[in-house]
């Protein structure tokens, strides 16, 4: 038997049917696959199980004194269980002495009071340990003696998670004046105040006539910064985060009507208008993007030409002299201040060597200034030469392959088609997403759980599990295995433990990412394939397609989605554990170029892998949903497609790439620049911007929503139109789509 009851049977009647395999003709696919699933999610039910029995999250929630005690906690040594937050009175010491622990804040011993509100600057908080020496003997005894336990409070806090962090306070005024035209000039009474020689006078905002007789304003006012006396750059870094984010907060607040206008309701409108518009105008949309890269091409071959100095020197210093070459005269500015401050003769020498050998044939003889204009102009010429290669590809590219261009917006024409007539696929990745949002949640508590197993609770669970096998052994194994390797963990064997717990835990949250972002395209790919099947045929044609996809994909195909996720989490762990090395060796490859480039180039490597497996498992999973095939049936297939028609192949990805930019750019882009209109000039918030990023972050995950159906919709009516013109000579193909693929 089969996976949920199914018989694992190779799928024979691809050829014979010309629309999706019949349910009753499939068979469950990679049943291997979605056991093996099945059984890490045991595993993984079974770590989160101890991580609630053994864990504590209370050391997350809450935080501990100096003499260890947990606050908030009824029967812990704090005097009052209402004292639930803890304060630092000595943070700058704390930290200073501890300098190279910053790194790793859970490993800091901080000398820390519970308290039942956040203190504020200039209030007092009495440590209770001098009157308690027996349960608090690392009282600071100076502290006791000489101010009677009283700590001042030198900044005001802020509530973090319990814990009273610093933020920095700053208090100041600012006065608007006018610098041009100047008080003489513009017959307006000086201001005296500050900067009396310059002539300047102050500026009413609600005075429209002074507003437009100013040319240039002028800004000018007194800061007040407090800081904790004696704090060091690490409480200071600690106390201006806080102020941002507390800053951040509060202009979200301000500002939540816009960020959900135009974070989430804009992005909607316009991602139905685009599909909308996709319909009746896809040739033109497509054009015209291709038409704008290739101006954007010349345009950037044309600049970097003209800075190169291909155009000769004439050109160059009539722009100059006009003053619209700024950035020759900027360069020749900065290598002369850079001439000037090398003063020895020797540092001269070896920076001429230096460019002799990036020129060899052209010796710098005019100092210091001419080599930096000579090795400018050299990286110019060969930009300028790169970008005319790219310029003479991309015009053959489009010439070449005007025809698939044409196919490509044909099919984008009739994917537009497609989702007019199934309006709930867009809707259907907002479920992926609500189950990605639960899947987030579930990951972060058991992280939160794992990551406060403490030694004792480890060793206590490995004891547990001894005592169990044991008995096990005892009575089935008449004592054969030798367990005592599992008695008496070392703190540094218990923290092993724990991070394999912790990477066993991500790594499942990896593979679950990537199952449920697989499903989903693969529902959707089994909803286009009904329409473009079965749009005329109301007997064969699903009442509610996409349920009817999904209950298919659910039922017969969970094990290929184990199968492509699993090998696509593989290759994410391993970019994983390629970034941590990246980051450990960070300095040992600032000293060594080859071994810095080297780690360039895995980086680089394992990144086109990851995208070349997501490429093809995306095509797979198409014809997983239309044949009903194993996974790497479906990749065979898939390989088979790209040999056939490799350049429609290519030019689909082109297209898809253009309308991706178009779609997850410029809209979120609009929707953050109307965020922050709204924000600056309607809500009056004090930094526009932060709302403005948020619905930037909001209005990109939406429309990538809208793209990512878009996209397989896209990619499945190609498979659909090759494979009927292929095997049923194209006459379920739609009728415009078959024109220009040549069908008759």
């Amino acid at each position: 038997m089969g996976c949920l009851g199914c018989e694992d049977q190779p799928n024979d009647k691809n050829d014979e049917e010309p629309g999706p395999t019949k349910p009753s003709e499939r068979g469950c696919t990679d049943v291997l696959c979605c056991c093996l699933m099945l059984l890490y999610w045991v595993g993984m039910l079974g770590i989160f199980g101890l991580a609630l029995t053994f864990g504590n999250p209370y050391s997350v929630v809450y935080g501990k004194d100096y003499g260890g005690f947990r606050c908030g906690i009824p029967g812990e040594g704090v005097p009052d269980p209402t004292l639930s937050k803890i304060y630092y009175p000595q943070l700058s010491a704390d930290l200073a002495r501890q300098s190279d622990l910053i790194e790793t804040p859970w490993k800091l011993h901080l000398y820390g009071l519970c308290v039942e509100t956040c203190p504020q600057q200039g209030e007092v908080v009495t440590d209770y340990g001098c009157s308690r020496p027996t349960l608090y003997p690392q009282a600071s005894k100076s502290k006791c003696t000489n101010s009677r336990g009283q700590w001042v409070t030198p900044l005001n806090t802020q509530n973090v998670l319990n814990r009273c962090m610093p933020v920095t306070s700053i208090e100041g005024n600012k006065t608007l004046l006018c610098s041009m035209p100047n008080c003489l000039q513009a017959k307006r009474p000086c201001y005296k105040a500050q900067y009396a020689e310059r002539n300047f006078w102050q500026l009413n905002p609600t005075d429209t006539g002074a507003m437009s007789q100013c040319v240039t304003q002028v800004q000018i006012g007194t800061t007040l910064q407090y800081d904790a006396a004696g704090a060091g750059p690490a409480e200071a870094k600690l106390a201006q985060s806080m102020t941002g984010l507390n800053q951040v907060v509060f202009a979200i607040m301000e500002s939540k009507i816009a960020i959900a206008v135009f974070g989430i309701a804009a992005p909607l409108v316009l991602g139905f208008f685009f599909i909308f518009l996709m319909r009746w105008a896809a040739g033109p949309i497509v054009y015209l993007g291709i038409f704008v890269l290739m101006i954007t091409m010349f345009a950037a071959t044309l600049l970097c030409a003209f800075k190169a100095e291909f155009f000769g020197g004439y050109l160059s210093e009539m722009l100059a002299a006009q003053g619209n070459s700024t950035y020759v005269l900027s360069a020749t500015d900065q290598y002369r201040d850079l001439y000037d401050s090398v003063t020895s003769h020797a540092a001269v020498q070896t920076v001429s060597s230096y460019a002799e050998f990036i020129q060899p044939t052209a010796i710098c003889k005019g100092g210091l200034d001419s080599c930096g204009r000579e090795f400018d102009t050299q990286i110019y010429k060969i930009a300028t030469l790169a970008l005319m290669v790219l310029d003479f590809g991309y015009l053959a590219f489009i010439c070449l392959f005007s025809h698939q261009i044409s196919i490509a917006v044909a099919i984008i024409e009739e994917s537009s088609s497609v989702i007019a007539h199934q309006p709930t696929s867009l809707f259907y990745p907002f479920v992926t997403i609500g189950a990605l949002v639960v899947l987030s949640a579930y990951t972060v508590v058991g992280g939160v759980f794992i990551g406060t197993l403490n030694n004792d609770a480890i060793e206590s669970a490995f004891g547990n599990f001894t005592d169990e096998l044991s008995g096990f052994n005892d009575e089935y194994g008449e004592g054969q295995f030798n367990l005592t390797a599992l008695n008496g963990l070392d703190p540094d064997q218990t923290t092993h433990v724990k991070m394999a717990l912790m990477g066993y835990h991500v790594f499942g949250f990896l593979w679950a990412v990537n199952f449920l972002l697989a499903g989903s395209t693969m529902v959707i790919a089994g909803s286009v394939s009904f329409w473009f099947f079965y749009r005329n045929n109301t007997d064969e044609y699903p009442t509610l397609p996409v349920l009817s996809s999904m209950h298919m994909v659910v039922r017969y195909h969970l094990g290929t989605i184990a199968f492509g996720s699993l090998c696509l989490a593989l290759v994410q762990a391993l970019r994983a554990i390629l970034e941590y090395i990246n980051y450990k060796t960070a300095e040992a490859q600032e000293g060594n170029f080859l071994l810095k480039m080297s780690m360039c180039c895995v980086r680089c490597c394992m990144w086109c892998f990851e995208k070349c497996i997501k490429f093809v498992s995306g095509y797979a999973y198409i014809y997983v949903a239309l044949n009903g095939d194993s996974f790497c049936s479906a990749c065979k297939a898939t390989f088979t497609l790209f040999l056939s028609y490799p350049a429609q192949v290519s030019v689909n990805a082109f297209v898809q790439t253009l309308l991706r930019v178009l779609q997850c750019v410029a809209l979120p882009v609009g929707c953050a620049v109307g965020c922050y209109y709204y924000a600056d000039k309607l809500d009056g918030s004090p930094n526009a911007l932060v709302p403005s990023f948020f619905s930037l972050i909001l209005s990109y995950a939406v429309c990538r929503v809208f793209s990512g159906v878009y996209e397989t919709t896209v990619d499945t009516i190609f498979v659909c139109a090759m494979r009927d013109k292929d095997k049923f000579d194209g006459r379920h193909t739609p009728e415009g789509l078959a024109e220009v693929l040549g069908i008759n």
